[in-house]
């Protein structure tokens, strides 16, 4: 493995490192802060802000599902 990021077990241990995992938890961070953003400002339900990530990110549903589900546990 190029990089080594503390103890790594299961599955985790299989993969190796590729800088594109980096650039991935950039976008699904910058993915999670718009709809925190969005929720907050704009009210927006969990589904609701699903389906905005889908269309304004040209996202997968169960990307968005996650990132929903992630911004929805950062507000409560």
């Amino acid at each position: 493995m190029a990089k080594s990021h503390g103890s790594l077990r299961g599955i985790e241990a299989k993969i190796e490192y590729h800088p594109v995992f980096e650039e991935l938890g950039v976008l699904y961070e910058s993915w999670k802060r718009s709809a925190v953003n969005w929720m907050q400002t704009e009210k927006l339900s969990e589904s609701f802000v699903e389906k905005r990530l889908m269309k304004h990110f040209n996202i997968q549903w169960a990307w968005a599902d996650s990132i929903a589900t992630e911004a929805t546990q950062c507000l409560n």
